[in-house]
């Protein structure tokens, strides 16, 4: 009995050591520097997956019993297991691709010109950015969005581990005919702001928002 069900764990072990391969591929160090609890995150949905496969086999077993199916079982269970992984396996691999192929030399680019925040121990800061490098960062990060044909693009991000605490800035150039929309607002723990000056026949932007 105890030799039958060891075939069952071997089929989700196997899973979850494929899939767990599989995550450590696509978290480069792009995804590291701004989704830092991907891995934690990522690694407790397949454990949770696996631990569900574990009581899905059970009843799976009990089915087998009952209609007498004696043969494949493995093979059925190992089908069903790879069926409901099937979207694990599908995102994965379209992050593998994306982050080591496709988007490989853009996103290491990026690291290049992020730094560590002075002062802190969270938050980093970057300078000279492509409005194509910003966008890659904007994918898996709140940082706003921009308008395109943006230049010369910085921000500084600063935040506090446990608390909600943040400031945020953005500086970017525009060309001098584009219309920019200025603002200021706060309330009593948060404040955000738009404004713009001419620096070498250029609008620069300069973005604010903050919570303390």
């Amino acid at each position: 009995m105890f030799r039958k069900s060891l075939k069952y764990l071997a089929v989700v072990f196997i899973n979850f050591m494929i899939l767990w391969l599989l995550l450590l591929a696509w978290l480069d160090n792009f995804e590291f520097e701004f989704n830092k609890d991907a891995y934690f995150f990522e690694s407790l949905k397949l454990i949770g997956l696996s631990i569900l496969f574990l009581l899905l086999l059970r009843i799976l077993v009990f089915l087998f019993r009952h209609f007498k199916i004696n043969s494949k079982r493995v093979l059925l269970s190992s089908c069903l297991v790879i069926v409901l992984s099937s979207s694990f396996y599908i995102d994965y691999s379209r992050r593998i691709y994306n982050n080591r192929f496709i988007n490989k030399e853009l996103r290491a680019q990026v690291i290049q010109k992020v730094k560590p925040y002075q002062g802190s121990w969270f938050g980093n800061i970057a300078e000279n950015l492509t409005e194509k490098e910003y966008h890659e960062i904007t994918k898996i990060k709140w940082f706003p969005t921009i308008p395109k044909g943006a230049e010369n693009i910085s921000y500084n991000y600063e935040y506090e581990g446990f608390l909600p605490d943040y400031s945020f800035s953005l500086s970017y150039d525009l060309p001098i005919s584009t219309k920019v929309d200025t603002m200021h607002y706060k309330d009593h723990n948060f404040s955000k702001s738009r404004t713009f000056e001419i620096v070498n026949n250029k609008k620069r932007i300069t973005y604010y928002e903050g919570q303390w």
